[in-house]
């Protein structure tokens, strides 16, 4: 109980970045171009924060389904049922962060607030689950409303309908998922007439693998999220001078390939099915990632928007490594988790940075539900890096 209160100090010192230098320019009349909706850190199941990114290969149930869309596929080693549920309800607040973003444009506002809930069914070796991920971001930027000026706010929400299946002579689970994403910005209020001055939705693919060879201590996966663009922008008002703002002809998300492995050392193997309700034993998982996420075609940051300037964004693609372990230091009672990952450039004259990552997860009730015996947990987790902090707390079933 020692070690993680010494530990996160450290992380405020640990991260740092190279070179800030943000290259920006006002928005000319007419100017037609896209906003890119870009996350660089971590954002979902605190969990996953806890441990730097490194998901890919370890990703299970609707938490999971996030970052690998088999993971629905993906049952718990002490899953022997013919069927069986999930769900999981997570939120990150980054309100302490100054560059949220890494645009290089300092901020009092604060960051990006995160909520993501899930549910999810197995029946046999075919599942399901559906996610919801929103997206509250504060934007520099103010506008007229009938409550006077207001400063603006953008939200993004992500609808995930994933399924899968498990292939049992193959050790592996294969998945595909639709995503629906909802993008607004207008000023933050709700006062009657105070409309948003535009709102855009897009649509993607998913697909994802996971191989989990039996009685063994290894796994890898891999996943394929394609590029979101939404083209249709929704607006009252007249998209050239909309409050004073130029507005965006469309909104994209870049496609992301990540490719993941872990392995588990403890007394039994990892990859098998122990019966039971639990797996109480001491454990240490450790996990690694590469991802690479594509460039953007004229497009800009969300950001220097709202103060009426283009900042490019995704010029060129990225690469980010992730790491992370879990150590299960007292069984069926406590985890803890630390990680490091690189957030690439993304933004022209402002250089990517590493992030230190670390989190605690407790059991703290037991209890009977539809025959079978089922344990609450709740997780905190931290993500600092310079001018970055990302505060998580988790609700959801001990596996």
């Amino acid at each position: 109980m020692v070690w993680p209160g010494r530990f996160l100090p450290l992380l405020a010192c640990f991260p740092l970045v190279a070179h800030a230098d943000p290259v920006t320019e006002p928005i000319p009349p007419g100017a037609m171009y896209s906003i890119e909706l870009y996350d660089g850190g971590v954002l979902g199941n605190a969990a996953v924060v806890g441990m730097g990114g490194a998901t890919t290969a370890i990703a299970i149930g609707t938490a999971g389904t996030l970052f690998n869309a088999s993971a629905p596929a993906v049952k718990p080693t002490t899953d022997t049922d013919y069927w069986n549920w999930d769900y999981h309800l997570d939120y990150l607040n980054g309100s302490l962060s100054t560059d949220y973003d890494n645009n290089g444009l300092t901020s009092e506002n604060g960051g990006t607030s995160v909520f993501t809930g899930g549910f999810g069914v197995r029946v046999g070796e075919w599942a399901g689950a559906f996610t919801v991920t929103r997206q509250a971001v504060p934007v520099e930027g103010m506008v007229m409303t009938p409550l006077g000026m207001r400063s603006l706010g953008a939200a993004n929400t992500r609808y995930q309908l994933a399924f899968g299946r498990w292939i049992r002579r193959l050790d592996m689970a294969f998945g595909g998922a639709v995503d629906v994403l909802r993008f607004s910005l207008g000023p933050d209020c709700a006062a009657t007439g105070c409309t948003d001055l535009f709102a855009v939705t897009g649509a993607g693919l998913e697909a994802g693998w996971t191989w989990a060879p039996r009685q063994q201590s290894f796994r890898f996966g891999a996943s394929l999220v394609s590029r979101v663009y939404g083209a249709d922008v929704e607006s009252s008002c007249d998209p050239m001078d909309c409050e004073g703002y130029v507005l965006p002809q469309s909104i994209v998300a870049p496609w992301r390939l990540s490719l993941g492995g872990a392995y588990r050392l403890a007394d039994t193997y990892w990859n098998q099915l122990v019966g039971g309700y639990f797996r109480d034993e001491r454990s240490l998982t450790v996990a690694a990632d590469v991802s690479i996420v594509g460039s953007s075609e004229n497009s800009f940051g969300l950001e220097a928007f709202g103060q009426h300037l283009l900042q490019r964004s995704g010029r060129h693609p990225g690469v980010s490594v992730r790491g992370g372990f879990e150590y299960e230091v007292l069984p069926g009672r406590l985890r803890l988790r630390a990680g490091s990952y690189w957030e690439p450039q993304r933004f022209e004259g402002v250089s990517g940075r590493i992030h230190g990552t670390a989190g605690i997860e407790v059991r703290v009730f037991q209890f009977g539900l539809l025959g079978r015996e089922r344990r609450g947990r709740i997780t905190v987790t931290a993500d600092i890096a310079s001018q970055y902090r990302n505060l998580g707390l988790s609700i959801g079933f001990w596996h």
